[in-house]
């Protein structure tokens, strides 16, 4: 390929890194995991199932694009001269994963732009092992094969289905709850299921109405975030505590929790190291 590719070239090999980084999944499972725990918080396993979908996910950018840059979980970020950001998560959900539970994906997107956060999603792809579930960017939408998906996006916050995502470090995670306290019982019902990336495909084929999360990192929102707006859904970011939040779905749901999280002028600094946690204290 060239610097400069298609965005249906793109789109194509975000999918066949997402296939290889869900074969290398089941591989390493049934070579038997092996499991570590990032700042020995049980709930922010890694695995090296992880680590396996990752080296495939980038041993095939490396062969095929290696000019692009690239920013991966496990990993981090490597430059690049074409002017495209492969933000690549190889396991979100890797606490339900190692518990034997289906909810995991793998989570691949291309932006535009140097840095993070910079650009334009140009090509995505989710894919959920265990289900074989399958989304990706197409310019007319989000495809789940070969059929669009659509938000839900008449969902009214009384009757809404959210789910949501909280950090891994105690404090900010105490914070996060009791932020979600005075929203629970305005919704029809809000749930945490383990995976971002699963939330947010379940988000853009309408069977969630909403998702909000507390200081996601890039590789959990990329792809998602751009599926939900191609299948019709709205993207927020706003702060609230500290807190970097980041909404998305049907436009009605979305203002109402930026509405009931609101900004409340801080600037993310306050807090002592513990209350703020790491970048490694983010869900996974």
């Amino acid at each position: 390929m060239s610097i400069s590719a298609a965005p249906g070239d793109l789109r194509h090999l975000s999918l066949r890194a997402a296939r290889a980084g869900a074969d290398a999944i089941r591989e390493a499972r049934g070579q038997g995991l092996q499991t570590e725990h990032k700042g020995g918080a049980a709930q922010d396993p890694v695995t090296s199932a992880d680590h396996a979908s990752e080296r495939a996910i980038l041993d095939l950018l490396a062969r095929d694009r290696p000019q692009d840059a690239v920013l991966a979980e496990e990993s981090g970020a490597s430059d690049g001269c074409s002017g495209l950001r492969w933000i690549v998560d190889p396991l979100d959900g890797t606490l339900n994963f190692s518990h034997g539970a289906s909810r995991y994906a793998v989570s691949i997107a291309v932006a535009t732009g140097c840095d993070v956060g910079e650009g334009q999603v140009v090509a995505a792809t989710v894919l959920q092992p265990a289900t074989g579930a399958c989304l990706v960017l197409d310019d007319d939408g989000a495809l789940d094969g070969d059929a669009p998906v659509a938000v839900n996006r008449e969902a009214e916050p009384g009757h809404a289905l959210v789910a949501f995502a909280v950090p891994n470090a105690p404090g900010p995670r105490r914070r996060a709850y009791q932020a979600l306290v005075g929203v629970a019982p305005r919704v029809a019902d809000l749930r945490n299921t383990g995976s971002t990336v699963c939330d947010l495909a379940a988000v853009a084929r309408g069977e969630l109405d909403a998702f909000v999360s507390f200081d996601p990192a890039p590789w959990d929102i990329a792809a998602g975030a751009a599926l939900v707006e191609a299948a019709g859904g709205v993207t927020r970011r706003w702060r609230h505590d500290g807190f970097e939040v980041f909404g998305a779905g049907a436009p009605a749901v979305v203002a109402a929790l930026a509405g009931w999280l609101g900004d409340d002028g801080t600037d993310g600094t306050n807090g002592t190291d513990e209350e703020r946690g790491t970048d490694d204290d983010r869900q996974r």
